[in-house]
């Protein structure tokens, strides 16, 4: 019998509305899709995705909270996005910027040393048919997550890419807040889930490629109306 394959997602409140909260009665986030996809092609008895998202969280709330979020659960793989609300429009960027690097420098330290892999993400570009409102600082932690990436080894997932090819046939209410431009919508949701699964097959992290049958059969496409 092969063995489950346990994932932890970290983030802000684009990952999840707080450690451990129900929302699954009001929408479902991509780290629930990436558990739909991954059971899918390998088998729903063979993944576990844990939700450890937490609204307005910082790189220095996920390192406080690490061992609780993370390290207990002894996953196998981690994905993390974080920075957002490091960099909001009060911060000093260059502050910013070193205590970032140094807490995203020391989380990735601890899970590898924990044995587990990590595969950091990197905001896409925030954006809105209205920019007023948008929270354009969203992506500002992101040369600093390719810095800690490259130096620490780890894997890195530039959602920009992905983003801007769903844009391309989709409009951009139905992957972001009209609002804030950052936050997810339905659309987004997918577009991420797919990106990451998609990353993970491609390191070969997931105990089996999917088959190819049960792939097709799941198979969601960001060109969708919705």
């Amino acid at each position: 019998m092969q063995r489950k394959i346990k994932i932890v997602c970290l983030g802000d409140s684009i990952t999840g509305p707080g450690d451990g909260k129900a929302y699954l009665d009001k929408y479902v986030k991509w780290s629930d899709l990436l558990q739909f996809g991954l059971g899918a092609s390998l088998g729903f008895n063979r993944v576990e995705v844990l939700n450890r998202g937490v609204a307005g969280d910082t790189s220095s709330g996920v390192l406080r909270h690490l061992d609780e979020r993370l390290l207990q659960a002894q996953p196998d793989i981690v994905v993390i996005l974080i920075g957002t609300n490091n960099f909001d429009k009060n911060a000093d960027k260059a502050e910013a910027s070193r205590t970032f690097k140094t807490d995203l420098t020391d989380i990735v330290a601890q899970a590898k040393t924990a044995g587990i892999k990590v595969l950091l993400l990197q905001y896409p570009t925030p954006r809105a048919e209205n920019m007023e409102k948008v929270w354009v600082h969203g992506d500002a932690g992101n040369p600093v997550i390719e810095e800690v990436a490259r130096e620490t080894g780890c894997p890195v997932l530039n959602l920009k890419g992905a983003f801007d090819t769903a844009a391309q046939t989709l409009s951009l209410a139905c992957l972001a807040s009209p609002v804030d431009g950052i936050h997810l919508s339905p659309g987004g949701e997918l577009v991420l889930a797919k990106a990451v699964l998609e990353k993970l097959v491609s390191l070969g992290w997931t105990a089996a490629e999917p088959d190819a049958g049960k792939a097709a059969a799941f198979a969601f496409t960001t060109t969708e109306r919705f």
